[in-house]
Order: structure tokens, then sequence, then C-alpha cells
């Protein structure tokens, strides 16, 4: 797991995607995020051209009318040219469908009631037992980040001192609490997501250099 986020590209990618896709409301989450994925296959594409290509010919390729002008066409092409395996493209085409058919639905949406649909599409992933390093990093992240903000606070009626003197005094409380835990089993499937999309970004990175890597030793 930790291993595919070893390139820089990587690193910054799930960054920008958990920062970014952490503080959207559930409908805006899926949205952006697979409009990044988006942006990062067309980023893949484009490190294929030739260095002297114009920019209006990197327009008409990539613009909305282009070859390469929808997530779709990209996916396919990416396949067809044996530079993303099967396995992956399937997983970004059916976010691809999620994503329509939110653009298209008035409803309200949230992560959690479609968390079924949406843990089918990541466990799509067949190499490396990805789905389940996303969910043990999306728990980490969840406990991690409620004990620390926890262990910060005062106590309401003893001024100077905090409100639990240990983590393990904070984990009992939050085993008790059944409010609580739900609203933290919550946010972990949407940090499930988020992270899911970061790795899916990471794989585009990771075979978009291992396809630039081929051709350079072919030269």
């Amino acid at each position: 797991m930790v291993s595919l986020f070893e390139h820089q590209d990587s690193q910054e990618f799930f960054e920008r995607a958990y920062s970014l896709l952490m503080a959207e409301a559930d409908r805006g989450c899926v949205l952006l995020g697979v409009s990044m994925l988006d942006e990062e296959l067309t980023t893949m594409f484009k490190s294929r051209l030739l260095k002297d290509t114009s920019k209006s010919l990197k327009k008409e390729i990539f613009d909305g009318k282009g070859a390469f002008g929808t997530l779709s066409a990209k996916l396919d092409i990416a396949y067809v040219c044996q530079i993303l395996p099967e396995d992956l493209v399937n997983c970004m085409h059916c976010l691809r469908k999620l994503r329509n058919n939110l653009a298209h639905q008035a409803s309200p949406f949230t992560i959690q009631e479609n968390s079924e649909t949406i843990f089918n599409i990541l466990n799509k992933i067949s190499s490396g037992n990805l789905f389940v390093g996303i969910a043990n990093m999306s728990g980490e992240l969840v406990v991690q980040a409620f004990l620390q903000k926890i262990m910060d606070t005062s106590h309401p009626l003893d001024e100077g001192k905090k409100l639990f003197e240990s983590q393990e005094e904070a984990i009992s409380y939050l085993e008790q609490n059944d409010e609580l835990k739900t609203t933290l089993v919550e946010k972990k499937i949407k940090t499930m997501f988020v992270i899911g999309i970061a790795c899916l970004g990471a794989l585009i990175i990771f075979h978009r250099e291992k396809h630039l890597s081929m051709i350079e030793n072919k030269a």
C-alpha cells in the first residue's frame, strides 16, 4: 500500500485528493473525485505527446469533441493501448457511471447509503488486496483524527485540565458511546471512498511511469 505512493506525483495526488474531497459534501466528493481521476488520465496521455506538439493541437485532441475528450474514451483507449489493466479500467468506468447518475439526480445522496455500491466498485481492483488496505487505512485515519481532537479538548468543569488523561480513557469512552461510534463509522466510509480515489490516481501514475519507462528502454 505504501509503495503505491512512492512517486512524488502520487504523494501529491493523495494529499490534494484527501484535503479537497474530505471537505466536500458527499455528492461533491464523488463528482470532484471522478473529475480528479479524469484529469490524471489527461496528464498521462499528454505525457506521451511529442515535445513539440502545438497548443492548438493539444486543445483539439483533448477538447470535449476530440478523440480524448471524454473520460469514457480515455479509459477505452488506455485499455486498448495496454497502458492500464482491465480491472482498473472497469473500476473507473463504474465510477464514471456513478458520477453520471449523480449529475442527473436531484434526490439526496449520501456515501453511507450507497456504501455497498462503492465497496463493490473499489473491490474490482484485483491486485494486492488494495481494498483491504483502503479499509485499514481509513479506519486508522478516522480513529487517529478522533483521538487527536478529543485529547486536545479541555475539561468543561475543571479549568486547565484535559477532558481525558489518556488515549485508553478516550477509547473507552468511544466504545461506550453508540452515537459517536455511528458518526465515526459514517466518516470511515467516506474516508474509504476518498482514499480509494487517491489509490486509483496513484495507480494511474504508476502505470504512466511504467509505460514511459518501457518506451524509453525501446528507444
